[in-house]
């Protein structure tokens, strides 16, 4: 670390037999060791979600005198070892020294990625290091955050000089992001049906969020000549039948809308450790022309 080298003058004088003194502001001068390392670590977004990628920029200046050799950044990936919790991604990371590219081939082993910086870092240099990975598609569910830390070394002088390490380590933490996600699976009870035949379409809507999703609105054209009876909605293991004015068809398209605007809000729970958030809706009708495909 620079060591400031503070100077402070004062004055002494004499009036009318008296004696006055006043003090100058205070000069500070950095006296920058031979050989020190600086270093930030940033993620471009602050949360995660499981499955998707988080980006890093390391940023790294030579804040000594004299040249660094063997400037190396050990990124433990949120935890190290081979079930840390991020994945890096292969030919991701892009490095820069003083604004230009340099090539960097990076190592990934035993949940681990280091990457060195070539030849030589010089005084007030920076190199910048940015690279992404995949947060584990099965992450522990009750993972709330994720410190990433990468450690940071070089050699003073020469590539055998003395060891510098950037103390303390620079860290990036990730939040779980609070979050709903649905998917939507449609099936039909039947594979063949013939006019005047009841069939049902029942609709699974899956939350793999965290957070419940709220106010769940469904639409679908339905094949021309199906004539909705009955609407049904399956939630935390009670099912519900909407009455007529619970959903609304539009009898030009044939597209139902699930709830209507004066019908009972739809939700789906969140995610569990257990097992993901799960509401059905099974909209059952008959065939009264020919069926075609939604």
């Amino acid at each position: 670390m620079p060591t400031p080298l503070n100077n402070q003058a004062s004055v002494r004088y004499n009036y009318n037999g008296n004696t006055g003194t006043a003090n100058s502001n205070t000069v500070t001068t950095n006296l920058l060791d031979q050989y020190t390392l600086a270093a930030t670590k940033t993620p471009l977004a602050s949360t995660f979600r499981p499955g998707e990628n988080a980006a890093f920029v390391l940023r790294l200046e030579n804040s000594g005198s004299g040249d660094l050799y063997n400037v190396t950044v050990t990124d433990n990936l949120g935890g190290g070892g081979t079930a840390a919790p991020l994945l890096y991604n292969q030919d991701s990371l892009r490095a820069y020294v003083n604004g230009a590219p340099v090539p960097v081939v990076p190592a990934v082993a035993g949940g681990t990625l280091t990457a060195t910086i070539p030849g030589a870092l010089p005084s007030g240099g920076v190199a910048i290091l940015v690279y992404t990975a995949q947060v584990r598609p099965d992450v522990a569910f009750d993972l709330q955050s994720i410190t990433n830390t990468a450690n940071v070394t070089a050699n003073g002088g020469s590539a055998t000089g003395p060891a510098v390490t950037v103390t303390p380590a620079p860290t990036a933490v990730l939040l779980r992001e609070a979050y709903a996600d649905l998917s939507l699976y449609k099936e039909a009870d039947k594979q063949n049906v013939m006019a005047g035949e009841p069939l049902t379409y029942t609709f699974t809507l899956t939350n793999n969020g965290n957070q419940a999703a709220e106010g769940v609105t469904l639409t679908d054209t339905l094949p021309a000549g199906f004539a909705v009876t009955r609407v049904e909605v399956t939630a935390g293991g009670a099912t519900t039948v909407l009455p007529d004015t619970g959903y609304q068809v539009d009898t030009a398209t044939n597209t139902i809308t699930i709830p209507s605007a004066a019908g009972t809000p739809i939700a789906v729970p969140a995610a569990t450790s257990a097992a993901p958030g799960v509401t059905t809706v099974a909209v059952t009708g008959t065939v009264t022309g020919t069926p075609q495909n939604p």
